[in-house]
């Protein structure tokens, strides 16, 4: 027998019969005749930030110039730099509160949004996703976090994430994605050490119950580039637990990253729109895109520069200069390190 021609209805689409013809080469069981056809592959892409910080000199800026400004260098180089993301995501520092109001208790570092801020965010950039996970959520006291969440909720942006080394319910969330769920998680040890047995169990539940796990993590030493081994043992211990990527931030620079058990930890994305204007290490931020697959991620890192909070995309000749330090900043296995300096990684998933 030459071949067999077979043809697949499809009554799923309520307006339409749709077909598809194949022909076999050689003779097909019944059993293989009438299975469905392959599904495509899970694939989404996603864009994470590091810290986000719109109040104080920021706010000002925003005051007189318009929240497009501080992108409009970005938008400029590439027009669609913020589209096509399921996920567009950064480390939200500070509290969203009604028209942006300071609360008791004062402290020195006191930030707050207004609502209508986010929302332009989320509608001019695609921003859907904020960890709020930090040392700054609560600076408008306990009424500020919890105005905070119903703002989100309100806005209907995403966001993971309790007070600076509390673990509780609002340290997680479970993202439905349609043909994958994304498991979410958001912890903060600035002022206290976390929770680390109890945030485990948490990485555990979720790695149980969704396709992909994401720890997004606020640590570290300000303005150190390497990262310590309280930062190392605890992000080890997710990726046991079974995280598959963790997203690191606070230290207001970038750190380096590390492959453990081919999965990316990123330790510090450092700033993405922040008013440290005094030293350039302030001033270099890095993006990370992910683009995530049944069987593996692809990882793009995206060197950004900023000057009094406008960002923009590194030059070639910066970003080269910039990843070379990466590296050094990093522990990689020399197998990662032509990866890693071109600024394109790709790893497998194991699940």
């Amino acid at each position: 027998m030459a071949g067999l021609i077979y043809i697949w209805l499809n009554f799923e689409n309520k307006n339409f019969l749709t077909t598809k013809i194949w022909v076999a080469k050689e003779y097909v069981t019944p059993k293989t005749f009438f299975s469905r056809p392959p599904e495509e592959k899970k694939e989404s892409n996603w864009l994470f930030f590091g810290d986000l910080m719109l109040d104080r000199n920021v706010g000002a800026t925003i005051k007189e110039n318009g929240l497009n400004y501080i992108f409009s260098n970005i938008i400029s180089e590439k027009e669609y730099f913020f589209e096509g993301y399921d996920i567009v995501s950064a480390n939200l520092e500070g509290a969203v509160t009604k028209d942006g109001e300071h609360y008791a208790p004062d402290v020195i570092y006191d930030f707050a949004f207004s609502p209508e801020l986010i929302k332009k965010l989320n509608q001019d950039y695609n921003f859907n996703f904020f960890t709020i996970a930090n040392n700054h959520v609560t600076d408008q006291g306990t009424t500020g976090f919890q105005e905070t969440r119903i703002n989100l909720d309100n806005l209907n942006i995403d966001h993971v994430g309790c007070p600076d080394a509390q673990v509780e319910e609002c340290n997680k969330k479970i993202l439905d994605k349609g043909d994958y769920t994304l498991g979410m998680l958001g912890y903060s040890m600035v002022y206290h050490m976390l929770d680390s047995q109890n945030a485990i169990k948490q990485v555990q539940e979720m790695a149980s119950s969704t396709d992909f796990v994401i720890v997004n993590i606020h640590w570290g030493v300000e303005y150190e580039h390497q990262f310590n081994k309280i930062q190392q043992n605890l992000a080890h211990d997710f990726i046991d637990a079974g995280a598959d990527i963790i997203i690191g931030h606070h230290p207001h620079v970038v750190q380096g990253m590390e492959i453990y058990k081919e999965k990316p930890i990123f330790y510090s994305l450092g700033n993405f729109v922040f008013d440290q204007y005094f030293s350039l290490d302030t001033q270099e931020e890095l993006a990370v895109k992910i683009n995530y697959q049944k069987n593996k991620i692809d990882l793009e890192l995206i060197p950004l520069k900023s000057k009094a909070s406008q960002i923009r995309l590194m030059n070639e000749e910066e970003k080269q200069e910039f990843l070379n330090k990466f590296f050094l900043w990093s522990q990689a296995k020399e197998d990662y390190h032509e990866q890693i300096i071109s600024g394109n990684i790709s790893l497998k998933i194991n699940k």
